[in-house]
């Protein structure tokens, strides 16, 4: 399991680390070392990093004078020594897989930048934005026509979507312009693609990007500062297409390469009642909730690790344009490896037969799924699994469950915790199901 480095530059963020931190150290991809480097904070941040630090062993601290983010981002490269580097600031936090999801994109695709979606928070309304629609493995130039169409979206310009290549970073000794107060971001991300050959594109969301009120980027919005802005970054954004494209191509592309001094984004907002936006915490479905008062019970348990396994489901199903209904239907199908009927879909996912059915015609009409004749004890039309390409995740997010749920429990003990499940789902099933007739 290769090392990942999560740097995260911190300025006065007392008030905010803590969730940024957890969220990184909650990862499932325990691999990491967190690298807070202090840049000068004047409030409590930097006691709160060493706090941090004296209780995880994967937290490493820097304390610097400042000398702005880019500085303080420069200096956790020179730190890192994992073979990814993935990048994340205070204000904001990491949804639960998102570390596992960008270094399995990256060594399944071979990729030298893995970028993917993220969700913008704004006050308590938060929506999922991406400016590609389709995942997969794109050349460097089929990446660069795809930003010329929304070269201004924070999906492009940001690093805390994307995953690189700790290796290309040291051998190319890229950095952050300490001397660019605007688009310094931008600028680290053009350079370094032009060491890419490929980029893969993760269709699931892997940050929340929370923008402070009353912050510099906030006040600087207005076109006009904007346009000066960019005019630093246009020479590099040239140069990057300049350097992809044989010169006839880039001259055709020119006028359009131009338009980024225009530019604006497209997904910088999460506006109330917009399509797509949802009120913050019920982006993956409702909350997961607990209470000490409960630990051991029945219920409890049972709801954590099915609350577990829908998150799982959700992200799966994001990354392959499925919703939760599609995504639990084609979960079952696979596990139960034979024809299954509708109604006993609908009994096991808990949803009605009308969901079920309706989940059912959108998966055949993507291939996902297909008739299998009749099945059941009553001769339903049943429906099987026809999604082999998902097989492998399916198997894949069950094992990462497993391993969720069974972290500090012994071989010996996990083989009887599994015998008493299996009898204790036996007894219920004995208890429960409706008896034949003498």
């Amino acid at each position: 399991m290769e090392l990942v480095s999560v740097i995260v530059p911190v300025y006065n963020a007392e008030a905010r680390l803590s969730r940024c931190v957890e969220s990184i150290l909650k990862q499932d991809w325990p691999a990491l070392e967190v690298i807070l480097v202090d840049d000068g904070s004047r409030d409590g941040s930097g006691a709160l990093m060493d706090e941090f630090a004296r209780r995880d062993s994967r937290v490493k601290v820097v304390h610097k004078p400042n000398g702005g983010v880019s500085s303080a981002r420069n200096r956790g490269l020179e730190e890192a020594r994992g073979a990814y580097i993935q990048v994340a600031d205070a204000d904001d936090w990491l949804p639960l897989e998102a570390t596992k999801l960008l270094v399995r994109e990256m060594e399944s695709s071979g990729a030298q930048m893995v970028i993917g979606d993220f969700y913008r928070v704004v006050e308590e309304n938060v929506a999922r934005k991406g400016s590609i629609d389709r995942g997969g493995v794109l050349t460097r130039r089929e990446y660069a026509d795809e930003m010329m169409r929304s070269p201004a979206d924070l999906y492009y310009g940001v690093l805390w979507n994307k995953l690189y290549r700790r290796e290309i970073i040291q051998r190319e000794h890229l950095r952050m312009d300490e001397n660019v107060s605007f688009s310094e971001d931008m600028i680290f991300n053009l350079e370094y693609l032009l060491h890419a050959e490929t980029i893969a594109v993760l269709k699931a969301p892997v940050y929340y990007y929370h923008l402070t009120r009353g912050s510099l980027v906030e006040q600087n919005m207005d076109l006009a500062s904007a346009v000066k802005m960019k005019s630093n970054v246009i020479g590099y954004y040239c140069d990057f297409y300049k350097h992809t494209f044989e010169p006839a191509a880039y001259q055709e592309r020119l006028p359009v390469i131009y338009g980024f001094l225009l530019a604006v984004s497209r997904d910088s907002l999460a506006l109330p009642f917009a399509p797509g936006t949802k009120k913050l915490g019920t982006e993956s479905g409702e909350p997961i909730w607990y209470s000490p008062a409960l630990d051991g019970s029945p219920l409890q348990n049972a709801r954590l690790r099915l609350g577990l396994l829908d998150r799982y489901l959700d992200t799966l199903g994001k990354k392959h344009g499925l919703d939760r209904g599609e995504v639990t239907v084609l979960y079952l199908l696979k596990k139960l490896d034979g024809p299954v009927s509708a109604r006993e879909l609908a009994g096991l996912a808990g949803l009605t037969r009308a969901a079920v059915l309706a989940a059912l015609a959108r998966l055949m009409a993507s291939g996902l799924a297909k008739h299998a004749g009749a099945s059941g004890q009553e001769g339903r039309e049943g429906f099987v699994f026809a999604a082999g390409e998902l097989a492998g995740e399916l198997e894949l997010m069950e094992r990462d469950l497993d391993a969720v749920c069974c972290a500090g429990i012994s071989p010996e003990d996990l083989e009887i915790c599994r015998r008493c499940e299996t009898r204790i789902a036996q007894n219920l099933r004995e208890r429960l199901s409706p008896r034949e007739p003498e």
